[in-house]
């Protein structure tokens, strides 16, 4: 009797293990051996201290010094590409204020319908008119088994268009999570379970990867040796899943005992608490990451309104306010401040992700982190000259360059994002405001 095995063989166990089958030619199929892929955005709002901002020039797009905001980022600088030139052009016009219309269209590249949000001038907008990049990248590079993507917030306050970042679909919102307690409780909902319970789960989960492991044998001696070589590979990973799925806790952020943030009376919603639940956050990033608990997350420190002070910084006055400042007023400075503050999380999570193995390489060969924010400049509402820095290698790209483009449609980006993950996409949001991926990535 033959034995006929799907193209896609998935096995699930207690706790949400899933376990997918190699795809072999024999079987009309592929190998499937390759770490996943993951992408983050981070946003933050109101624009940069442009001066401190982009990179100084050189003779060639590797020659290059950072400017003083970026400062964090010079022991990264071989994993980082900073563009300058792009223009998030689909926000220019059309429905809302500036601030609004950036930071609605700026992961979705569409414009935003009619509504009843009230912006920072008294403009009126609804939500925006398409998905998300990372909810598209949700569907190309899979989910981990706990959640499809993430949606995080620092201290970001507003829940309307200026508040969200991510898309399911146009008018769709996916709100961002300010407290990294029930964070944390999405991810490790094993976390706090008693001993015994979690032996049994334990016990479950090798029970899965052992029948995992006795189709490899059997179907081994069904394939040429060509393939049968491929099966080998892959059930070597197999059996390092199950040393990490099954193995006792080796420390208190394991992936089988991580211990839950210390809450807050002010649940992590106040100014002071922003560099605490920044910092939580980058580390259930990383942890989901490492446990492949998600693979697409987005991080938004404040909202594209930003009324708040940051006392942890010194900054006593509205962030907002400091924006609108002059390029030659001394209060300016702190924006950039504030800037630097941003960059070195991103930069953290960069040197989180480069710590952490993953088969030849680390996690952040196989991550794509985007940094970016609503507007260019906030004393103009500009969205010319956009302020993006990328980090990782999951697209493919050649990284540790300075690229500089001339009033290229941001959208481009996104659709070079998409492209560099496997997808076929050649336009992406608005049409009107795509002319094609980027050019002189790869």
């Amino acid at each position: 009797m033959s034995r006929r095995i799907s193209r896609r063989t998935v096995l699930r166990g207690a706790g949400g293990l899933a376990f997918t089958l190699p795809f072999l030619e024999s079987l009309n199929a592929r190998a499937q051996t390759a770490p996943p892929k993951r992408f983050v955005a981070m946003y933050f709002p109101n624009g940069v201290f442009t001066s401190q901002w982009f990179p100084i020039a050189g003779a060639s797009e590797t020659d290059f010094t950072l400017a003083a905001s970026h400062a964090a980022l010079e022991p990264l600088k071989a994993h980082c590409l900073w563009l300058s030139g792009v223009d998030l052009a689909v926000a220019v016009l059309g429905v809302g204020e500036q601030h609004q219309r950036g930071i609605g269209g700026l992961l979705t590249g569409a414009k935003l319908g009619q509504g009843n949000f009230v912006g920072n001038d008294g403009s009126m907008a609804g939500w925006a008119l398409g998905p998300s990049l990372d909810q598209v990248l949700v569907g190309q590079v899979g989910s981990g088994s706990r959640a499809a993507s993430l949606q995080l917030g620092v201290k970001t306050s507003k829940r309307d268009v200026s508040g969200v970042l991510s898309y399911a679909a146009a008018n769709q919102p996916l709100m961002p999570q300010n407290d990294p307690v029930l964070t944390f409780h999405t991810l490790f909902m094993d976390s706090g379970t008693d001993p015994t319970s979690l032996a049994a789960i334990r016990l479950r989960r090798k029970s899965v990867l052992d029948a995992v492991l006795s189709q490899f044998n059997a179907l081994r001696a069904t394939v040429p040796a060509s393939e049968a070589a491929r099966l080998d590979e892959h059930a070597t990973r197999v059996r390092e899943l199950e040393l990490r799925v099954t193995a006792p806790p080796t420390g208190p952020q394991s992936c089988h005992d991580a211990v839950a943030p210390p809450t807050r009376a002010d649940g992590y919603e106040s100014e002071a608490a922003m560099p605490d639940a920044a910092r939580i956050d980058l580390d259930l990033l990383t942890l989901a990451f490492s446990c492949d608990l998600t693979r697409v997350v987005t991080m938004s420190v404040s909202d594209a309104q930003n009324h708040i002070a940051m006392p942890f910084l010194n900054i006593a006055s509205d962030v907002h306010n400091i924006s609108h400042y002059g390029d030659t007023d001394p209060l300016r400075g702190q924006l950039a401040t504030r800037d630097a503050w941003v960059v070195g999380k991103f930069a953290a999570l960069l040197t989180a992700l480069q710590g952490l193995p993953e088969g030849a390489g680390t996690v952040l060969d196989n991550t794509l982190v985007l940094l970016g924010s609503e507007l260019s400049r906030g004393n103009l509402h500009s969205h010319e000259n956009m302020p993006f820095v990328l980090g990782g290698h999951a697209a493919g790209w050649r990284m540790g360059r300075y690229l500089q483009y001339t009033a290229q449609p941001h959208n481009d980006l996104l659709v070079s994002i998409l492209q560099g993950f496997g997808g076929s996409q050649t336009t992406f949001g608005d049409p009107g405001f795509c002319t094609g991926p980027l050019a002189n990535l790869t």
